[in-house]
């Protein structure tokens, strides 16, 4: 029944039609983009996320019938990147929002169900955790735990579980006064299972609806990560990283400021253009879930 709204809502169905193409493009990266033969020679174990380097000129080379997008600061494959970039992406996108999601939704619930003087310390402790900015505490946190896009995935997560978290508490602080709950505790019914059955299924839609909108601001946040030398590891397959190589040649040359748009147009428009899908599909999954906008 969701699934059809979707498809019946014109931005649903717009940024399911991205989000489709960039899946597409995640699963068939090997046929779409695959190692070259002369790389495999010299490394029948390549990893295919290490983008293919043709040179070491500082200077990019613009798109070619051999590089379709051009060759980068370096002279690493765009094409190569972006392909593969975008499993980058959904992994980055779906750990931090998956991991976080769930640390948010237990504690959170736990913390609103109990109340009291655990509710008021476990809420103490998430302001602690939100009142520091995201994008600086995760720069601190990767700055002393070491690049790597793992080590980016956990900085995320550590200060990203706190909004699922007060989302799931203020919904089951309303729901848990219910008749229905209040039935099933004067039924005997265990806390676990009241939890499980009663009030996470009636509390965990705006939750969702949260998760789905925040694929978009992870993967911008570990893009600006890998741009700032702190996510991907160097010629990994990471569309910040793409930019990255792209910062000094952003202005042109002179009297061409579009010499070398390709740079950065290419990596540029596949973090929009996935942020867009995301945002797209929550916001209209957001407006077919909620009864107030519904009436």
């Amino acid at each position: 029944m969701v699934f059809k709204k979707l498809i019946r809502n014109r931005i649903s169905l717009v940024g399911l039609v991205i989000l489709l193409g960039f899946i597409l493009i995640a699963v068939l990266a090997p046929v779409i983009a695959p190692i070259p033969d002369e790389f495999l020679a010299m490394d029948p174990n390549r990893d295919p996320y290490r983008i293919p380097r043709y040179g070491f000129s500082s200077t990019p080379r613009p798109p070619s019938p051999e590089h379709p997008m051009g060759l980068t600061e370096g002279q690493l494959d765009i094409f190569h990147g972006i392909v593969w970039g975008t499993r980058t992406a959904f992994k980055v996108g779906l750990i931090v929002v998956s991991v976080s999601c769930s640390i948010g939704i237990v504690i959170g619930s736990i913390s609103a169900y109990i109340g009291g003087k655990f509710d008021e310390i476990i809420m103490r402790f998430v302001d602690v955790f939100m009142s520091f900015p995201f994008l600086i505490a995760a720069i601190v946190i990767t700055s002393v735990l070491g690049k790597g896009l793992g080590n980016v995935m956990i900085a995320m997560i550590m200060f990203r579980w706190t909004g699922y978290a007060r989302l799931i508490r203020g919904n089951v602080l309303q729901v848990k006064q219910d008749e229905y709950v209040m039935a099933a505790r004067a039924a005997g019914v265990s806390h676990i299972k009241i939890l499980l059955r009663h009030i996470l299924p009636n509390t965990i839609f705006p939750v969702i609806i949260q998760a789905s909108m925040n694929m978009g601001s992870i993967v911008v946040t570990a893009s600006s990560l890998s741009f700032l030398g702190l996510g991907a590891q160097e010629g990994y397959a990471d569309w910040g990283q793409m930019i990255s190589y792209a910062r000094n040649w952003i202005l042109g040359a002179p009297g061409n400021p579009m010499a070398y748009w390709y740079t950065v147009v290419y990596p540029g428009l596949a973090i929009v253009l996935f942020v867009l899908s995301w945002n797209l599909i929550g916001d209209a999954f957001r407006d077919i879930m909620d009864p107030k906008l519904q009436a």
